[in-house]
């Protein structure tokens, strides 16, 4: 009898691990992309570090690689033979953590990938949109997401430029 008392607990407290702890709350659904906007034309400009910490990673690079990315899926990337002027986006990285994928899965409530972003899209020097994105990796979202200090950047990329090309 005491067995099966222990068994059961078990099974309980396994069962409020794997659904309690990385259970994504209030989140709205993943963004889609937009269709392509040939005529307008966006040129990443500045992209700061605002935590004031240094990482193993090139927290800058990867950012401004990311966003580029997006916005050439979207056909709005400016190049320099592209003629017009194009609109700027400065964006910061406000808070990251690199994570790590063996304590997402041993220990559920450390380990967890976030990174948060902010962007401006501007038209000379007035201010178009500004928007705030933010993503997290845990222990149930990408659990096994080995890598996930580099994808996070590509998820977080497109739901900023998501958001501030809604409003054009």
């Amino acid at each position: 009898m005491m067995k099966k008392i222990f068994l059961v607990i078990g099974c309980l407290v396994m069962g409020a691990s794997f659904w309690g702890c990385g259970a994504k709350r209030g989140e709205l659904p993943p963004p889609t992309i937009a269709p392509a906007l040939s005529s307008i034309q966006v040129r990443v400009v500045d992209v700061s570090n605002e935590t004031r910490e240094l990482y193993e990673v090139d927290v800058i690079g990867m950012m401004w690689s990311a966003l580029e990315e997006s916005l050439k899926k979207r056909g709005m990337l400016w190049k320099p033979d592209s003629g017009g002027v194009p609109l700027t986006l400065e964006a910061q990285v406000l808070r990251y953590e690199e994570g790590t994928v063996w304590l997402r899965w041993f220990l559920p409530a450390w380990g967890r990938t976030t990174l948060t972003t902010k962007g401006d899209l501007k038209e000379g020097g007035r201010l178009i949109a500004s928007a705030e994105a933010k993503e997290a990796i845990t222990f149930g979202h990408q659990t096994f997401s080995i890598g996930a200090w580099r994808k996070i950047f590509g998820e977080v990329a497109e739901d900023l430029v998501s958001q501030l090309t809604q409003s054009l």
